[in-house]
C-alpha cells in the first residue's frame, strides 16, 4: 500500500485482529487457523501488505491482503508477481484480496485478472477485489470489535453509523488504544468525510481534546500524505509537534523540544504518542527519549 497515513491505520488493524479483518471481507473460513507470515518476500526483493497462513480442517494455504486507497492500473501485474513468489517460497495456493478503499478511479469494470507469458513459462493470477463502500457499515458495527471502527466510515452508511461509531471509541477504557484508533479514524474517515466534522464529532465523544486533533499539524499532514507522495520530511515534523503538544498536556512547563527532535524515527515517535499516558514520571520520558536517540560516533 503506498499511502503512508493509510497504510499505518490498516496495518494497525491487520496486527490487532487480523482474524476479524479476515472475516470482515468473506477471507476466513469457519475454525480456521491464521499465521502471520513475512511480508517481505525474496527473488527478487518486494515487499507486499498482509500476508497470511491459514490452516483449516480440509484446507491449507496463504490469504494475502493487498491494500490500496484508491484503484491503480498496475494491481493486477503486481499481484501476479507477488502471488508466483508466494508460490515459489511456500508452495502453497495463494488467494489474493485486493483491498480498495475509496471509489475515485475505480472502472466500471476492473480486471480481476492477468495473465504474464514469458517464453514457456505463463502466469495466471486471478483474485478477489474488496470495494470497501459496497462493505456494510451496520454489519461491521454490529461486530462490536473496537479495531474496525478506523474503517467504518469508509463503508456503506451514513451519518447515523458515523455517529455510533465515534460513541463506540469514545467507551473505549484504555486511553492509549483509544487516541490511537481515532487518529486512524480521523485519518481513514477524512477520505469520504469532511474532517473537521469529524474531528468536532470525536471532541464530543471521546477524551481526547479536539484541539489536539485540529491544531497541531499532524492530522493535517497526513490528509496532505494522502494525496501526495515524497512527503517523509514533513510527516516527520508533524509528527515531532503532535508529540510535543501531547508531552505539554501531561507534563506543563516542561521543554522536550531538543530530546524529541532528536529522535530521528517517524514510527518510533507515533508508538510513543499513542503510549504517552502510560509513562509514570518525568525522568521516565526522558530516560525513554534517550535510549530512541542514536549514540554518536566520536
Amino acid at each position: 500500500m503506498d499511502n503512508k497515513p493509510y497504510d499505518s491505520a490498516f496495518k494497525d488493524l491487520a496486527d490487532a485482529d487480523v482474524e476479524a479483518l479476515l472475516r470482515l471481507i468473506g477471507a476466513l473460513p469457519p475454525g480456521a487457523d491464521v499465521r502471520p507470515l513475512r511480508p517481505e518476500i525474496s527473488a527478487p526483493a518486494l515487499a507486499t501488505d498482509q500476508p497470511y497462513e491459514v490452516i483449516t480442517a480440509t484446507d491449507h494455504y496463504i490469504a494475502h491482503l493487498e491494500a490500496q486507497t484508491r484503484w491503480k492500473a498496475n494491481v493486477p501485474d503486481r499481484v501476479v508477481r507477488y502471488e508466483a513468489i508466494f508460490w515459489i517460497n511456500k508452495q502453497l495456493p495463494v488467494h489474493t484480496y485486493v483491498l480498495v478503499f475509496i471509489s475515485d478511479g475505480m472502472p466500471d469494470n476492473p480486471p480481476n485478472r492477468c495473465l504474464v507469458k514469458a517464453g514457456d513459462l505463463t502466469l495466471i493470477s486471478e483474485f478477489t477485489i474488496v470495494r470497501f463502500w459496497e462493505l456494510s457499515a451496520a454489519d461491521a458495527l454490529a461486530q462490536n470489535n473496537e479495531n474496525l471502527l478506523p474503517f467504518i466510515p469508509l463503508m456503506r452508511g451514513g451519518g447515523e453509523q458515523i455517529e455510533q461509531c465515534a460513541q463506540a471509541l469514545g467507551q473505549i477504557e484504555n486511553e492509549t488504544r483509544q487516541r490511537a484508533l481515532s487518529i486512524h479514524f480521523v485519518s481513514m474517515g477524512s477520505l469520504r468525510y469532511n474532517r473537521e466534522n469529524l474531528i468536532q464529532l470525536l471532541g464530543r465523544t471521546t477524551m481526547i481534546p479536539e484541539r489536539i486533533l485540529r491544531e497541531t499539524p499532524y492530522i493535517q499532514s497526513i490528509m496532505a500524505e494522502g494525496r501526495e507522495e515524497g512527503r517523509e520530511e514533513g510527516q516527520h515534523q508533524a509528527v515531532v509537534e503532535l508529540l510535543l503538544v501531547a508531552i505539554g498536556k501531561r507534563f506543563p512547563g516542561l521543554d522536550f523540544k531538543a530530546d524529541v527532535e532528536r529522535v530521528p524515527d517517524t514510527e518510533v515517535l507515533k508508538q510513543l504518542f499513542v503510549e504517552l499516558d502510560q509513562i509514570p514520571d518525568v525522568n521516565a520520558l526522558r530516560q525513554r527519549l534517550a535510549a530512541l536517540t542514536p549514540i554518536r560516533q566520536p
